[in-house]
């Protein structure tokens, strides 16, 4: 559902803009994460993933309310990685590290 055409045509420029200024945040964010835990790069790839898609249901919050990655942004906030889903969907629980 389309709830606003001309702001959907902005998707990827808002995309491109978002992008890098996401991917330096993390990257700075998760240096010591990654340091210390040795965990693989596809770990930060995540979380790029997760905070990029959070941005963008901000951005868009005014046509449809943030949902999935807002929550995700909580445990973010928190000092905390949001990182699987123990049981089946959606009976069971997150995953948090």
């Amino acid at each position: 559902m389309v709830r606003s055409k001309e702001r959907f045509k902005k998707w990827n420029s808002v995309i491109d803009e978002l992008k890098p200024i996401v991917e330096e945040f993390v990257e700075e964010k998760c240096k010591a994460v990654v340091a210390e835990n040795d965990v693989p790069r596809s770990f930060v790839q995540s979380v790029n993933c997760d905070i990029l898609h959070a941005c963008i249901e901000a951005e868009y919050s005014d046509v449809y309310p943030p949902g999935f990655f807002a929550s995700q942004a909580y445990w973010y906030c928190t000092g905390r990685f949001p990182c699987g889903w123990k049981g089946d969907f959606p009976d069971g629980q997150q995953v948090i590290y």
